[in-house]
């Protein structure tokens, strides 16, 4: 299971989001990452017929039982935590609801060179973790983090997403962040178009990776009478933010 080629993974459990997107974030990550690599999708359901193949030589697919459990939704995360899935070396996780927009190699470079075991995005709107783009060195601290969800742990506390029971389970000198602005929310990028559309620009162009937190989700974008309460709804009177970005979108989400 162990290999020193650089590992790549997402998780892909049940049917909240198509197969297809899975699949997108594979092309583009075969796109974006000229180092050859592996390209793994951790799913309740391993066929490796659900997911095709990229064609870049440089990508290599493979399709593995994420052995979730009682695991569900984004607590499904979590059992990537573990060694005896996922091996001792690095990897970069990315989810499957991003749009990556330019080259992956400065993203690996920082993960690789970070002292901290493991790092993720500094979240947009709270001070917490958000665990949607992240370099894992696997070691004793992030085994840690699995062992603390099956030992029960923190079972009186109460947390909404697996980024908060992750930054419960690290020390704060293990975790580390990502350079403000390489990953950005496309929510917040639309916030900030309505008040300063040049700013806004600018921030697009600085971002590797565009992150679709909540709602509009990209397909959504592309189509903004899919779910109008998503989109036009939320500027009624501002037909350009209705699509915001949908050209953008289709450019790199294929």
């Amino acid at each position: 299971m162990e290999s020193r080629q650089l590992q790549v993974v997402t998780v892909h459990l049940g049917n909240r989001y198509p197969e297809t997107w899975t699949t997108r974030l594979a092309n583009m990550v075969a796109r974006h990452l000229h180092e050859e690599h592996r390209f793994i999708i951790y799913t309740d359901e391993p066929s490796q017929e659900r997911f095709k193949p990229s064609t870049n030589p440089n990508q290599n697919l493979e399709v593995r039982d994420l052995k979730a459990g009682a695991l569900q939704g984004y607590f499904g995360k979590l059992r990537l935590f573990d060694q005896e899935l996922t091996g001792s070396e690095p990897f970069l996780f990315l989810d499957n609801t991003l749009v990556i927009r330019s080259d992956l190699s400065k993203l690996v470079e920082i993960g690789t060179s970070n002292d901290q075991h493991l790092t993720g995005v500094r979240d947009w709107n709270y001070p917490i973790l958000n665990s949607s783009v992240m370099w894992c060195k696997p070691n004793s601290a992030t085994q840690d983090v699995w062992n603390a969800w099956t030992s029960g742990r923190y079972r009186d506390e109460n947390f909404p997403g697996d980024q908060n029971f992750i930054l419960r389970a690290l020390k704060t000198e293990e975790l580390g962040y990502w350079p403000e602005g390489m990953v950005s929310s496309y929510k917040n990028l639309r916030k900030l178009e309505r008040r300063d559309p040049e700013q806004a620009k600018q921030k697009l162009e600085a971002c590797t990776i565009l992150k679709f937190h909540g709602n509009p989700k990209p397909s959504e974008v592309i189509h903004p009478w899919q779910n109008p309460a998503h989109t036009i709804m939320r500027n009624p009177l501002k037909p350009r933010l209705w699509s915001y970005l949908a050209d953008e979108i289709k450019a790199h989400w294929h």
